[in-house]
C-alpha cells in the first residue's frame, strides 16, 4: 500500500466526524506531540525521561508482537528472541567492528528477521498451543546458545561497554546520543516509524490477509491467500522490528546479558497487547504506557510486578474481553 492510499483512509476516516469533534482531535494531537517534543526540557529528573523512553520501546515491542498474536492470530513465545539477537548483534559489531549506529540497527532488523526465517517455517507446520512450544523452544534454545558461547558472547557475563553511538546522515550531519535525552528522541523517532509502519501494514490487502488467517485459515485458502507465506510475513516484519529494539536498548544500557531472552518480557507483551486489545493501535498504545509507568511509579518489586500483570490479565479477560479498544469503543458510542 503506498503512502498516499495510507493518508487519504485517514483523511476519510476524519470526514466522517463532526467539524467540532474533529477540531478537538487535531488539537489533541498537536498538544500531544508539543509535550512529547518538549517533554526532557520540562522535566528535571532524569528517572522520568527514562521511564517514558522504556515506555517507547515497549511500545514498539508490543507492536511488532501484534502483527503475529493480534493480526495472524499464532501465540509466539519467541519474541525474546528476536529482540535479544538485535541486542548481541549490535553490540558485537559496535564493540569489535566499530560500526556505527545506522548500519548496527539495519544489521538488527536482518537478523531478526533471519532468525525469524529460521523458526517461523518449521514451527507454522504445526498448529495451535504446538506452535507456541515450538518457538518457546526455539527461544529457548536461542538463549542457551548465548549462555554457553562464551568466546562470542562472554557466557553470563554479558558484553558491557558498548560505546554511545554516532548516527551519521549520507555526509550531512552527525548525531552523537551521549545523554539520556538523545536516548529519548531517538526512541521518539522510532515509535513514530513503527506506529506508521503498522498503519500501513493494517490498512493494507495485507493486513486484511493477515485478519482472513486469523479469522478463518481454511475460507481463507479457499480465497487465494497463502496463510503460511502470509504467517511468515507477519512473523518476519515483527522479528525485525523486535531487532531493530534490540539495538536501540544495547546502546541506551551499554551493556547486554542474557537474561533479555528470559520469559518475563513475552510475558509483559503478552499484557500489553490483550489489555490494550488485539490490531487496536490506539489500546496498544496506552497499555504499554500503563503497564510501563504504573508499576515504575509504585516501585514494584519484579515478583509482585508479576502478580499485578496476572490480575489485570484476569480481569481484562473476564470484564473487557476487547480490551481497552472495547472501551473506547463504547465511549464513542455513547457520544
Amino acid at each position: 500500500m503506498s503512502l498516499s492510499k495510507f493518508f487519504s483512509s485517514i483523511n476519510s476516516r476524519l470526514k466522517g466526524k463532526s467539524k467540532f469533534k474533529l477540531s478537538l482531535y487535531l488539537i489533541a494531537i498537536l498538544i500531544i506531540a508539543i509535550f512529547l517534543i518538549f517533554f526532557p526540557k520540562l522535566v528535571t529528573t532524569p528517572y522520568f525521561i527514562h521511564i517514558f523512553v522504556l515506555a517507547g520501546m515497549y511500545i514498539v515491542l508490543s507492536l511488532s508482537y501484534d502483527l503475529v498474536v493480534g493480526h495472524v492470530g499464532s501465540l509466539s513465545l519467541a519474541h525474546p528472541a528476536f529482540f535479544g539477537i538485535g541486542a548481541y548483534a549490535g553490540a558485537l559489531l559496535a564493540i569489535k567492528l566499530g560500526v556505527p549506529m545506522g548500519i548496527t540497527l539495519l544489521a538488527g532488523a536482518i537478523m531478526g528477521a533471519v532468525l525469524a526465517i529460521l523458526i517461523g517455517i518449521p514451527s507454522f507446520r504445526l498448529g495451535g498451543h504446538s506452535f507456541a512450544i515450538g518457538t518457546l523452544g526455539f527461544a529457548l534454545a536461542v538463549e542457551i546458545i548465548v549462555r554457553n558461547w562464551v568466546k562470542v558472547t562472554r557466557g553470563p557475563m554479558g558484553i558491557p561497554g558498548i560505546p554511545k553511538p554516532v548516527l551519521r546522515f549520507i555526509g550531512f550531519f552527525e548525531w552523537r546520543l551521549e545523554n539520556l535525552g538523545d536516548f529519548y528522541y531517538l526512541m521518539l523517532i522510532l515509535v513514530i516509524l513503527t506506529i506508521v509502519l503498522y498503519k500501513l501494514v493494517d490498512t493494507s490487502r495485507v493486513g486484511r490477509a493477515f485478519r482472513a488467517i486469523r479469522e478463518d485459515e481454511i475460507l481463507a485458502s479457499a480465497n487465494a491467500i497463502n496463510p503460511l507465506a502470509n504467517k511468515m510475513l507477519a512473523f518476519t516484519i515483527g522479528a525485525s522490528i523486535a531487532g531493530v529494539a534490540g539495538v536501540f536498548y544495547a546502546y541506551w544500557f551499554s551493556l547486554v546479558s542474557p537474561e533479555i531472552f528470559g520469559m518475563a518480557l513475552t510475558t509483559t507483551l503478552l499484557i500489553i497487547v490483550f489489555v490494550g486489545g488485539r490490531t487496536s493501535l490506539r489500546g496498544i498504545i496506552v497499555a504499554a504506557l500503563l503497564v510501563t509507568v504504573i508499576p515504575e511509579f509504585l516501585r514494584i518489586t519484579p515478583e509482585l510486578r508479576l502478580v499485578l500483570y496476572g490480575l489485570i490479565l484476569l480481569l481484562t479477560i473476564l470484564f473487557f474481553p476487547e480490551g481497552l479498544e472495547g472501551i473506547f469503543q463504547r465511549v464513542e458510542k455513547r457520544k
